[in-house]
């Protein structure tokens, strides 16, 4: 059991070094989240990784609130969530985004895709205010993603709109798209923010309330639940929360500013005799992702992706 395999550092090109992730990846890592590349430079550092790793399979995620072209540069923009409710036919849209998405991310070695937010609002990236709707469209958006051979991840539990909200009315409004997708969803990603009416003293991506308590036990999820990217979180004790995420059951710890600080406080709790049985599901949980990704549809070239998502969405 190798605890590195939980967390999935953050790679910024052009700031990052490559020997560095190349150290990474020989400890252990399970993957790495991919930051300002272009979709040469990050098809040459997947590779790289995965000849460095002791595993050979890796999972590389795309961090994406809304478009691939947020993390690759030269990644054709797709229709904003905000404006698929104006198509006529926004299920289709939805659906096409997603599955063009995961096939442009394929393309390059990216199997990860970390969307999509499933928060109500107008405002980007959400899809609608409407519950229902927003079930309805980020569900055919994860229909896409999972034909076109990626996985996803749902976010921002509990529901960045309902931050002031009791929770009976986050019940029959945040809570909808969730509740309805929890089958389809490869993973969770709770918030970096506070949510008074559950735990006023934890951001949820440290609540045991948020997490164990509410999505957990409540809601009654099984699967998987990722950390908000470490970099983002506003830490003050990066590694000490990160084990505090894990004792909350999160499986996986992305993109920490200092990723070998995280693993090596992971090994130290680990040889205290805690978060075995947490590490040993994780990496279950890993080895089912990367069956399930590499028995999906074979990558199309990279120009062939980006091409075939230009051309759909010219159509429409």
């Amino acid at each position: 059991m190798k605890p590195a395999r939980i967390v999935f550092p953050g790679f910024w090109f052009g700031k990052s070094t490559l020997k560095k992730a190349q150290e990474l990846a020989r400890r252990g890592v399970g993957g790495f989240c991919l930051y300002g590349a272009t979709a040469k430079k990050a098809q040459d550092f997947i590779k790289r990784m995965e000849d460095a790793s002791p595993y050979g399979r890796l999972l590389f995620c795309a961090d994406i609130a809304d478009n691939l072209s947020e993390v690759i540069a030269d990644a054709p923009a797709l229709p904003a969530n905000e404006t698929i409710g104006q198509y006529e036919l926004p299920q289709d849209v939805a659906y096409r985004k997603g599955y063009l998405t995961a096939r442009m991310a394929l393309s390059m070695g990216i199997n990860w895709v970390l969307a999509p937010v499933v928060d109500l609002g107008y405002s980007s990236p959400a899809f609608s205010d409407v519950p229902l709707k927003v079930t309805q469209m980020a569900g055919d958006y994860i229909a896409g993603l999972s034909n076109g051979g990626a996985l996803n991840c749902i976010k921002y539990f509990p529901g960045v709109s309902g931050v002031l909200k009791t929770l009976a009315q986050m019940e029959d409004a945040e809570f909808v798209p969730y509740k309805h997708m929890f089958r389809r969803a490869d993973a969770i990603m709770p918030s970096d923010m506070i949510f008074p009416n559950i735990d006023n003293d934890n951001q949820a991506m440290l609540s045991d309330k948020v997490i164990k308590g509410l999505l957990k036990k409540r809601l009654n999820y099984k699967g998987c639940v990722v950390s908000f990217p470490l970099f983002k979180g506003h830490l003050k004790y990066e590694a000490a929360s990160a084990i505090k995420m894990l004792h909350c059951k999160v499986e996986n710890i992305l993109a920490p500013h200092d990723a070998d600080a995280v693993i090596e406080a992971i090994e130290r709790e680990v040889d205290k005799g805690f978060l075995t049985d947490e590490i040993i599901h994780a990496v279950s949980n890993h080895e089912m992702f990367l069956s399930k990704v590499f028995a999906g549809p074979e990558p199309l070239p990279v120009k062939e992706a980006f091409a075939l998502a230009e051309k759909d969405f010219k159509k429409k």
